[in-house]
């Protein structure tokens, strides 16, 4: 115990100030005395004049406890604080402190100090310790100026044994904050560090970006920055980024700080990242850090809003990257050039999903033929599978549901004027990022990529699969939308869904479908009862969130009049699917057929007749081949089909 005395520097430490109190406490130890009496009076004579070298460690602190001056000067912590602190610190990484504490306690008291304790040793130490003053009020002033301080409330120090009295309360640090005076970097008590995109040099915008944000929160360090996209990955990788540029490092944190947190945090000096999830309509408040003295981040999604208390909030909405950055971003994760080229020029995915494209299209790639010396090339084939796979568009997967399979060019049968229409729909989506470019300021001062269809005809006319064929053109995923998951009958709720999905669906880069969109897009009514009022509020954000919308969405219906007059306006394009003629009837009969030998005379004669639309025709297609073992023919499958519509069956089938 002798060896493990305190050693004395020029500028006394806070830990051996606070053993030198303790010492001061006992009698001299006799020679037979125990060990901890002697280390306790050691460290008591090493310090004979207790009061001269409290005031020199107050003045010109010693350099092992710059992290503590540093908390105290943050925090706004009294001295008998810092002393506390520096004691119950020095009990987390020091056994022999903790021993002596347990000895000088017995037998009620454990290895950490007692309220009690502290403030018996440090009263002397206040207001220079004045001898006219009276002792008892001096350790109760002391008392309490620990049990509520800045050092309890902040969670600097922490107070154990709630149904004890209050002087038999003891004090300790997390391991955490004991780490962090010691100097010892750790995650702290926040998130554990989430799965971040990197971004890889080379990205002109962003960088540019980067550094005018690094130059305003260096010039207004108590700002507060929330960086805003549909990926939590790519929003904490800017994050990341942007706090090494002002060279400080990171700690996570979710909604709410964990106790010691702010402690920790004015200890550290770390930058602080909270990572969020708002709904529309929420407002998230970030706790309120005291002489916290640099910046704040927060990553949250596109909606939702934020406020600060005691800071301003800025917004930085991450931006698509444009066709220049896709290549760049292509070209380091495939390393192959003519490939990379193409899916910049095809898919618009963000920053960190372009990485995550990259990753699967290596996973489904055909193997090398050496793969100790050779890497997977993905083809563009392969690329185009993984679009559909990744976890930006699996997001999806609990409000609509994937329609995966690629729709042939052939399996779309409609007529010339219709073909033109959908031809003219293609050329729009295909040409939308480049679209405002040499465009007045007018045209710009919205964004132009953002395409809404409307496809309105009768049941059968082939809306929804020519949604598919203008997604397998574009080669995009396409997903249909669930209604039943959509609606909801707690107010709110529908517009929240529909964010959530709209801005995962963007991010994404993927096709949207509305199968019968007259049920979220119907006109507004009169007000006339308070669910007028809230369906009619539905009705209004619908419209203005799916008019700012970046992707494309696709909407059916059988009937145009049943939406409400404001968003015909807001849509791009209406196509009307009208009931095909006979000439059409007679290739969609062929087409659905293929190979099966059918005589042609046979064919016109269905095509003459049977005035059906090519939803019904595929129908009695497939029944007529679900029944051709029995020998029943194709006029089977069609009275089937004019029966289950309700209808006569021509008379000449």
């Amino acid at each position: 115990m002798d060896r493990l005395a305190p050693p004395i520097t020029q500028a006394p430490r806070g830990r051996e100030i606070a053993l030198a109190a303790l010492g001061a406490l006992l009698p001299r130890p006799e020679a037979d005395a125990p060990p901890e009496a002697r280390f306790l009076h050691q460290a008591t004579a090493a310090l004979a004049d207790l009061q001269g070298a409290w005031q020199a460690a107050l003045a010109l602190p010693a350099p092992a406890d710059t992290a503590l001056v540093r908390a105290a000067g943050r925090l706004g912590l009294a001295p008998v604080e810092m002393l506390a602190v520096a004691l119950a610190a020095a009990v987390e990484d020091d056994p022999v402190v903790g021993r002596v504490l347990a000895w000088l306690q017995a037998p009620g008291g454990g290895a950490r100090p007692t309220l009690a304790l502290l403030a018996r040793a440090f009263a002397p130490l206040l207001d220079g310790g004045a001898g006219d003053a009276d002792p008892a009020a001096r350790e109760a002033g002391a008392l309490y100026a620990l049990a509520c301080g800045n050092a309890v409330r902040r969670g600097l120090l922490l107070l154990d044994g709630e149904d004890r009295p209050l002087c038999e309360r003891a004090l300790r640090v997390a391991p955490c904050i004991a780490a962090a005076l010691a100097g010892v970097e750790s995650d702290g008590p926040g998130l554990a560090a989430p799965a971040l995109w990197s971004p890889p040099e080379g990205l002109a915008a962003l960088d540019e970006a980067l550094a005018l944000w690094a130059a305003r929160l260096a010039a207004t360090p108590r700002a507060t920055l929330a960086v805003r996209s549909a990926s939590p990955a790519e929003a904490g990788g800017v994050a990341a980024a942007l706090a090494a540029r002002i060279g400080l490092r990171v700690a996570w944190f979710g909604a709410e700080l964990p106790a010691g947190a702010e402690a920790w945090l004015a200890i550290s000096g770390r930058l602080p990242v909270f990572v969020l999830d708002a709904a529309p309509g929420e407002l998230r408040t970030l706790p309120a850090l005291a002489g916290h003295p640099t910046p704040v981040l927060a990553v949250l999604g596109p909606d939702g809003g934020l406020r600060r208390d005691d800071a301003a909030v800025a917004d930085w909405r991450l931006p698509r990257p444009d066709a220049a950055e896709r290549r760049v971003l292509w070209r380091a994760a495939l390393g192959k050039v003519d490939a990379a080229d193409a899916a910049a020029l095809r898919y618009r995915a963000g920053y960190a999903q372009v990485a995550e494209h990259a990753r699967l299209a290596r996973l489904l790639a055909p193997p090398p033929i050496d793969p100790l010396h050779e890497a997977a090339v993905p083809s563009t084939g392969v690329i185009a599978q993984a679009a559909g796979m990744t976890s930006a568009g699996r997001a999806l997967d609990a409000l609509a549901e994937a329609l995966p399979d690629a729709l042939p060019e052939a399996a779309l049968v409609v007529g010339e004027s219709l073909r033109a229409e959908l031809d003219r729909v293609l050329a729009r989506c295909a040409t939308r990022e480049r679209l405002a470019g040499g465009l007045g300021a007018a045209a710009r001062s919205r964004p132009c990529d953002g395409v809404r269809l409307l496809f309105t005809g009768g049941s059968g006319t082939g809306k929804s699969l020519a949604a598919q064929w203008l997604a397998a053109r574009l080669g995009l995923p396409i997903y249909r939308v669930d209604l039943a998951a959509m609606l909801s009958k707690w107010i709110g709720d529908t517009e929240k869904h529909l964010a959530e999905l709209l801005g995962r669906a963007e991010h994404a880069d993927v096709v949207l479908l509305f199968d019968e969109a007259d049920t979220l897009f119907g006109k507004r009514t009169e007000i006339a009862t308070a669910n007028d009022r809230f369906a009619n509020a539905q009705t209004n954000y619908l419209l203005q969130r799916i008019e700012s919308h970046r992707g494309i969405v696709v909407l059916t219906s059988n009937n145009r009049s049943r939406f409400d007059p404001a968003f015909v306006r807001r849509l791009d394009f209406i196509v009307d699917f009208g009931a095909p003629d006979a000439q059409a009837r007679r290739a969609l009969w062929s087409a659905h057929l293929g190979a099966q030998s059918v005589e042609p005379q046979a064919l016109n004669r269905l095509a003459a007749l049977a005035d059906l639309a090519g939803g019904q025709i595929r129908n009695a297609v497939l029944a007529a081949a679900a029944q051709a073992l029995a020998r029943e023919d194709l006029a089977d499958g069609v009275r089937a089909e004019y029966r289950k519509l309700g209808r006569t069956p021509p008379a000449g089938l």
